[in-house]
């Protein structure tokens, strides 16, 4: 029968703190990017077009506004663990840390490198919908000049889910390394 590695030998509080604060952001970063993933952009695709970009630039302002910090506090608390733990006999577990913090910490570059196209898409199809009414529909024709807005929220949905995995990843080798490896 095996024992949580947590138990014992027991660490400084500072690195304890460390663990709750890496595993817990890291966590809850990744639900919210997968729940507005699969729990509200289905539900966006009900609305009329003018009224989908609306509410995706609703939602994406607040993942602006919170992600990043999420993201940079999570991989901070992980890679305080990976140094602090490289310097004794938990080589490993500094190591998976590390592993943590690079997979929580990409979601940023994630973001820029394959979503600011769709991002800049999305954001060029709230401009062409402010001077309308909420009830109007914009004029999208299927010319090949554009793409609709419910093809680039589609996309976008995919790829954040894909983005979400990146922080949940982080907080399984951060839930790994606190409670099931040894030194």
């Amino acid at each position: 029968m095996s024992t949580l590695s947590c138990i014992s030998p027991a660490l400084p509080p500072t690195l304890r703190v460390a663990q709750a604060v890496g595993i817990i952001t890291s966590a809850f970063l990744s639900g919210g990017v997968l729940a507005v993933s699969y729990g509200f952009v289905p539900s966006m695709f009900l609305a009329p077009n003018t009224l989908l970009v609306r509410e995706w630039q609703t939602t994406y302002g607040r993942g602006v506004a919170a992600s990043p910090a999420l993201a940079i506090i999570s991989t901070m608390s992980y890679l305080y663990l990976s140094y602090n733990l490289s310097f004794t006999l938990n080589q490993h577990k500094a190591e998976v840390y590390a592993l943590a913090a690079a997979a929580t910490g990409s979601i940023v570059p994630f973001t820029l490198i394959f979503m600011k196209n769709i991002n800049g898409k999305l954001n060029n199809k709230v401009e062409d919908s402010k001077d309308l009414d909420r009830s109007e529909e914009m004029n999208e024709s299927k010319d090949g000049k554009g793409e609709h807005s419910d093809e680039l929220l589609g996309r976008w949905a995919t790829w954040n889910m894909i983005r979400g995995l990146l922080p949940l990843t982080g907080a399984s080798l951060g839930v790994y390394a606190s409670f099931w490896m040894t030194s």
